[in-house]
Order: C-alpha cells, then sequence, then structure tokens
C-alpha cells in the first residue's frame, strides 16, 4: 500500500512540473491532501458507491414520476368577462402536480412533489436533461476563463464541469424574489455587501447545498456579473484540484490505450442509464495515444440512431458559449463507438480509456438526500 501511494505521490508531483506556477501551486495543494486521505476517501466512496446503487435499485422498482402534470385547484368564479379574463382564471385554477411543482400537499400527494431517489433531480417543465444544456444554465465562461485569481496554462475542466452540474441540479433562481442586497445598487456599500452575500451563495452550491439565488434569473446572469465571475472561477479551479490531482484523477490519465468493445459498451450503457435517471454526468477521457491529456465534460442526453448504435451528445466547456445552445438541437459535439470497439469524440477524434467521474456518485447521492430534505421542507411534506 505505502510503495502505491508513494508511486502515485511521485507520478503526481511529475504532472505538477508542467503547469504553470499558480496552477501547479494549487495542484500541488491538493496533490498532497488528496495523498494522505486517499485510503479515507476510498473507503467512503465504497460506501457512497453502494447507497447509490441502492437508490438505483429502488427507482428501478417504481415508474417515473412524470414532469408534467395538471390538477385541478379550484371551480372557477361565475361573472368573469371576456376571454382573458377566463384564460387567466382557467390558469389560476389548476397547479403543477409534479417535483417542485406549485401544488400544495392538499392538492398532491408528497410523493409526486418530493419523490425519492432520482425524480428528485426533474424540474417543472424539463421533459430531458437535454434541456439544461442552455447558455442560461451554463456559467459564462468557457474553460479557464473568468479571470479568477489562479492562472491556467492546461485548464480547469474537471472543475468547469463540476460546478455547473452542481449549479444545474442544487440552485434555484428567483429573479423575482428581492435579495437581502442589490447588486445593481448605487450605494457602494451594499453593493460590497452584495457581493459577499451571492458570494456566501455560490459557497452553498459547490458545498452541495440546496440553495435558493433570489433577484438573478439564471446562472449565466450570476456568473457574468464583474466580482463574481472571477470568485466562481476560482471556485471552478479549487475543484478541478480536487479531482484531477489525486489518484483516482491520475489513473484515468495514464489510460492511453484504446478500450475495448466491452468496456466501451458499459460505459456508454452506464452513461444512457444516468441520463434517464435526470442526471447530466461528468465522464473524463484521455486522447489515444496521449498519457496525461485528458478533459472532462458533461454528457448533455443520447441519441439512439437508425442501425441501433447510440450517440453521446456532449456539453464540452472549451466550446464557445454560443455553440451551448446548439448542443440540445444539433449534437454539435458527439461521442460514439467505432466498428473496432473503441470511442471517438468528434472535438479530439480517437480516445483511450474514458470514465464516469469518480466523484460524480457521491455527489449525486448528497444532492439526492439534501433536495429531498429542502423539498420535504418546503412544501411541508416532513410533518
Amino acid at each position: 500500500m505505502r510503495k502505491f501511494l508513494k508511486l502515485n505521490f511521485l507520478l503526481l508531483l511529475l504532472v505538477l512540473t508542467i503547469s504553470s506556477c499558480n496552477q501547479n501551486m494549487i495542484g500541488a495543494g491538493y496533490a498532497v491532501k488528496n495523498l494522505v486521505t486517499a485510503p479515507f476517501k476510498a473507503v467512503g466512496n465504497y460506501f457512497s458507491n453502494n447507497a447509490y446503487d441502492n437508490i438505483k435499485e429502488q427507482s428501478n422498482d417504481k415508474s417515473s414520476t412524470p414532469t408534467e402534470c395538471w390538477v385541478k385547484r379550484k371551480s372557477v368564479l361565475p361573472g368573469l368577462q371576456g376571454i382573458e379574463d377566463i384564460t387567466n382564471a382557467v390558469r389560476a385554477n389548476v397547479c403543477s402536480c409534479v417535483p417542485w411543482g406549485s401544488c400544495t400537499v392538499e392538492e398532491c400527494p408528497c410523493s409526486r412533489m418530493c419523490p425519492e431517489g432520482f425524480d428528485i433531480f426533474k424540474r417543472p417543465g424539463q421533459k430531458s436533461t437535454a434541456d439544461l444544456s442552455t447558455r442560461e444554465n451554463s456559467l459564462s465562461f468557457i474553460n479557464g476563463g473568468g479571470g479568477g485569481e489562479i492562472e491556467a496554462t492546461q485548464g480547469f475542466c474537471w472543475g468547469h464541469a463540476s460546478v455547473t452540474s452542481k449549479f444545474n441540479r442544487l440552485s434555484f433562481f428567483k429573479k423575482d424574489e428581492k435579495p437581502k442586497y442589490s447588486l445593481k445598487s448605487k450605494d457602494r456599500e451594499e453593493q460590497k455587501k452584495a457581493l459577499d452575500y451571492y458570494k456566501d451563495l455560490i459557497d452553498d452550491v459547490v458545498d452541495n447545498k440546496v440553495t435558493t439565488i433570489p433577484g438573478l434569473s439564471s446562472l449565466r446572469e450570476l456568473s457574468e456579473f464583474p466580482g463574481l465571475e472571477s470568485y466562481i472561477a476560482d471556485k471552478v479551479a479549487h475543484e478541478w484540484a480536487q479531482r484531477a490531482m489525486s489518484t483516482a484523477g491520475l489513473g484515468i490519465a495514464l489510460k492511453s490505450g484504446a478500450m475495448s468493445r466491452e468496456k466501451s459498451s458499459e460505459f456508454f450503457n452506464t452513461i444512457k442509464e444516468k441520463v434517464d435517471q435526470n442526471q447530466q454526468p461528468q465522464i473524463v477521457f484521455t486522447k489515444r495515444g496521449s498519457a496525461m491529456y485528458t478533459h472532462a465534460v458533461l454528457v448533455s442526453h443520447y441519441i439512439k440512431e437508425r442501425d441501433g448504435s447510440t450517440t453521446l451528445c456532449i456539453r464540452d466547456n472549451n466550446r464557445s458559449r454560443y455553440s451551448i445552445d446548439r448542443v440540445k438541437s444539433d449534437c454539435v459535439d458527439k461521442m460514439s463507438i467505432k466498428g473496432d470497439g473503441s470511442i471517438r469524440y468528434s472535438q479530439w477524434g480517437d480516445l483511450g480509456g474514458a470514465e464516469i467521474a469518480f466523484n460524480e456518485n457521491p455527489d449525486a447521492l448528497t444532492q439526492i438526500n439534501n433536495l429531498k430534505e429542502h423539498c420535504d421542507k418546503e412544501k411541508g411534506c416532513n410533518k
């Protein structure tokens, strides 16, 4: 065991020598920290994966909760004048009986509004995970951008994917809800307080806490605001270091050989299963024949081709923010299994190793529990 840890430590240091000063410093710090805590994290991940598998089995045993379901709220009032009055009354006469819907516990069972398992990831009106692949649901900057204090030379792709995923799953933007302090205030003192206020909310999301973000409409709006953009960029850098500078992160970086058909099919099937469970999973891969040349992205959704094969549609943080809106409609960045059983990504060519990010299941498990607890409290289902 000691020999294994020493080997990984030496290899991690080797990786760090080709990084820039700032990225090197943060990477080195996390490399040492992750090395020391590796045995404990391995045990924690083992139990997290087992708990995740239990949720998966339970979810497979029950029917999925729909994303659209309207129930009658009350009778339309008499004496209404005109079509507009009638239309407004009809709209007020129904509520959405779906996860995080507008119904009360008297109108819709808690099992529908705050479901167990993966259905808690659903949002009203969301028909598929592809609906998340928009500029509004994305960070305003690409991998390595944002103007943070930690300079990137190789990028922080894993951190970018992780932070994006956390916001998409855990944050609730409520533009019409008045925040404690306004970012647009003309009072400089209030502006300063507003920045600190929103930074605390950002910290909560990164810490896997369910968070309401008032006064703003989207992740894009939050992350493009001066002072918050750079703050989130540094959060992305730390998330990258925590994951990439670990023995698990190093493991995938060394897998530069082509995967077998069996392994490729298993990888694709796992991704399809996660997408069907309302998740855009983080995946990490290495370019064929280029050890240490790795990238991490989100899988937006998948397409079943006419020949029976599967195409994964990728939400790539290296791509222009303008291209994100085309992920859903055009599947601009594609990943597929070739005739020889290996994997090809349209932006990278032939791939070596490819895996679900090791933090994906533990994070999802924590998020499910926190979302369920928050929903129960908000809807009054914990009484």
